[in-house]
């Protein structure tokens, strides 16, 4: 059974890498995060289908980059207009989500617009 992404153990969580993976364009765009939960336990969250990656990431701290909170968006603004802009081509992505993640050390807001993920 799949952990819902709000349920995740987020909160002081360590951000360890971001990928972007373009090995197949267009047919699955990913994103790809490395976590630590502690206790030397890391995991890869894969983001699959990705259709848009915002990135506000503050660097210069001397610390680890934790992770204050996490959350899946349903509704926004944004998430409309992606909705929209796709949805002039053809493309119905109603099951679009915003995959947030907010970090302590650094005041970072991390959002990746995908269909889907997948904890590995």
């Amino acid at each position: 059974m799949k952990i819902k992404f709000d349920k995740l153990p987020w909160h002081d969580a360590i951000l360890l890498d971001i990928k972007i993976n373009r090995e197949k364009p267009g047919e699955n765009d990913q994103v790809i995060i490395v976590v630590s939960w502690g206790e030397n336990i890391k995991q890869s969250i894969s983001f699959n289908d990705c259709f848009e990656l915002d990135l506000k990431m503050n660097f210069g701290v001397i610390a680890e980059e934790s992770i204050l909170d996490a959350c899946v968006i349903n509704k926004s603004l944004e998430l409309t207009q992606i909705k929209n802009k796709w949805k002039n081509i053809g493309l119905d992505l109603k099951e679009l989500k915003c995959f947030q993640i907010e970090t302590n050390s650094t005041n970072s807001l991390i959002k990746i617009y995908a269909l889907d993920y997948m904890l590995s």
